[in-house]
C-alpha cells in the first residue's frame, strides 16, 4: 500500500469527505462540514489535502486561516482517516503535507484542538509533530451528539505547531525510540494518582503546589474503554485533570512530551516543563470558551 497525499478537487472526492466525517467520528448531519465549505477555505488560503489510496480517498486534513493581532496562522479544524486504515502513519503523513504546503504560503504556525484524554491523539501532537500546550479550554464545543463524546464534556489542549522551530524540526526528523511511562516515573514528581482496580484506574488526590521544573500528569490509558464500563469514573479523569491542568499552565508550566502506557496498570503520562515561550498570538479566547445557555 503506497498512500499518496494530494489536494481534493474532485466533487465525488469531496462529498466523500461526509462519509468519512460520519464513519470515523459517528458525527450526524448536523456535524459534518459539507463540502461547499471545504472547498470554500481551500480556495482562500485554507488547506484541504487528501489521503490516496491508487484512486480512493481514504482520509483528509481540512484547515482555515486564523489571525490574532497581526499573527496569521491555520487553524487546523478536522483531520479523518477511515477505521481500516489508522493506525498506518497517514495522519502523519497528512500533517506534515500541512505543513509543507503552509510553509509554501508563508505561514509558520498551525494550531488545533484535542481531546487531552486521548492518548493516541497525544502521541501524534506532541511526540511525533513536536506540537505544544499551555492552554485548557473548557467544554469548548458544548454538547456533542456522537458517540465519542456522549456524557464528557468537550474540554479541548489548544495545540501550537511552530514548524519552523528546532524542537518540530528535531521530532519529525528522529527515529529515536518513543519515551516509556516508567522511564518518565522513575525521574520526576506525579501530580496525580489513581487506584487501580483490574485495568480500571480510578483519579485519586491530586497535588497542585508543586514546583519541580519537570512534573508528570497522569491521564487513563483508554479513557473511551473506562466509559463503556463506568461512565462517573471519566467524568471523574475529565473532572481532575481539568483542574491540573489549568493551575500547571496558569504557573508557567508547558506541556512538551507524552509517554503511553508501558503495561498492565501503567498510565498514559504527559510531562510538563516549566519554561518562558515566546507569546507570538493571543488564545485566551479559548481558554474563556462559549457561554453554555
Amino acid at each position: 500500500m503506497e498512500i499518496k497525499i494530494r489536494p481534493i478537487n474532485t466533487l465525488t472526492d469531496l462529498r466523500k469527505c461526509h462519509e468519512i466525517q460520519r464513519t470515523t467520528w459517528g458525527y450526524t448531519d448536523l456535524m459534518v462540514f459539507p463540502y461547499t465549505q471545504l472547498i470554500s477555505a481551500a480556495h482562500n488560503g485554507g488547506v484541504l489535502l487528501g489521503a490516496y489510496d491508487g484512486p480512493d480517498l481514504i482520509g483528509f486534513v481540512y484547515g482555515y486561516l486564523g489571525m490574532s493581532g497581526a499573527k496569521l496562522y491555520l487553524f487546523s479544524q478536522r483531520m479523518g482517516v477511515l477505521p481500516s486504515y489508522q493506525n498506518q502513519g497517514i495522519g502523519m503523513k497528512l500533517k506534515l503535507a500541512q505543513r509543507d504546503q503552509m510553509l509554501r504560503k508563508g505561514i509558520d504556525l498551525i494550531v488545533w484542538t484535542y481531546d487531552p484524554l486521548l492518548g493516541k491523539n497525544a502521541t501524534l501532537n506532541i511526540e511525533k509533530l513536536g506540537g505544544i500546550v499551555r492552554h485548557y479550554a473548557r467544554d469548548i464545543y458544548g454538547a456533542v451528539n456522537n458517540p465519542l463524546q456522549v456524557g464528557l464534556s468537550t474540554d479541548r489542549f489548544l495545540l501550537e505547531w511552530e514548524l519552523m522551530s528546532d524542537r518540530v524540526r528535531e521530532r519529525i526528523r528522529s527515529t529515536k525510540p518513543r519515551p516509556t511511562a516508567n522511564e518518565w516515573l522513575d525521574k520526576h514528581n506525579v501530580v496525580n494518582f489513581a487506584a487501580w482496580e483490574g485495568d480500571l484506574p480510578r483519579p485519586m488526590a491530586s497535588d497542585l503546589e508543586l514546583n519541580d521544573d519537570t512534573v508528570l500528569v497522569q491521564i487513563p490509558p483508554d479513557l473511551n474503554d473506562i466509559k463503556k464500563v463506568d461512565l462517573s469514573v471519566a467524568r471523574g479523569w475529565r473532572e481532575s485533570t481539568r483542574d491540573i491542568f489549568e493551575t500547571y499552565f496558569r504557573r508557567g508550566y508547558v506541556v512538551t512530551g507524552f509517554a503511553q502506557s508501558s503495561g498492565p496498570q501503567v498510565p498514559n503520562i504527559y510531562k510538563l516543563d516549566k519554561i518562558e515561550l515566546p507569546t507570538t498570538s493571543d488564545f485566551s479566547s479559548w481558554v474563556t470558551g462559549v457561554t453554555q445557555e
